[in-house]
């Protein structure tokens, strides 16, 4: 099943070809037995690291059931991985925001306009509201976002670290 109004014939064999690679290498990354299958919890991850990201809702209600099979085991095969996924970055449903989405979402919590967010704020937020981060992801974003000095959060200059990531 294709995405609405995406087709991959209309991606060329080359693309194919690159993103199938960059699928095994991310997904090898998580396959450490060599079973050709990665636990379901990592999927979203996996996904992440190819530059998709959809919302737990998602991932939960449409991306792992269409990856698993009829009689799901908690794992899922390389093989619906990557159908799914060559689906998935052809439609560019799941692309990340735009910077100036993220500068405004940081922004609208930057009631005071001083241009950052203490790191204390922003972990209650983004554990107590909407989909909490789980402790690892929190471990990893404080540890790219907050200045050490002062343990605030600069959002312009991480919004920028972002975006040159994306551009590589």
């Amino acid at each position: 099943m294709e995405p609405a109004g995406i087709k991959m014939e209309t991606k060329s064999a080359e693309w194919i070809e690159a993103t199938e690679a960059k699928i095994r290498e991310a997904f090898d990354l998580f396959d450490t037995d060599k079973a050709d299958a990665i636990i379901q919890e990592e999927v979203g991850t996996v996904m992440r690291a190819l530059g998709a990201f959809p919302t737990e809702r998602a991932l939960v209600l449409e991306i792992l059931p269409a990856m698993q099979d009829d009689e799901p085991t908690g794992f899922v095969s390389y093989a619906k991985f990557e159908k799914k996924m060559l689906q998935i970055l052809a439609s560019k449903e799941w692309d990340p925001d735009s910077g100036d989405v993220l500068l405004q979402a940081f922004r609208t919590i930057d009631t005071e306009n001083t241009g950052y967010i203490s790191s204390e704020l922003m972990e209650e937020l983004l554990t107590t509201r909407g989909t909490p981060f789980r402790p690892k992801e929190l471990e990893d974003f404080l540890k790219m976002a907050k200045d050490p000095e002062t343990g605030n959060i600069y959002y312009e200059d991480y919004v920028a670290v972002l975006m040159k990531g994306q551009n590589m």
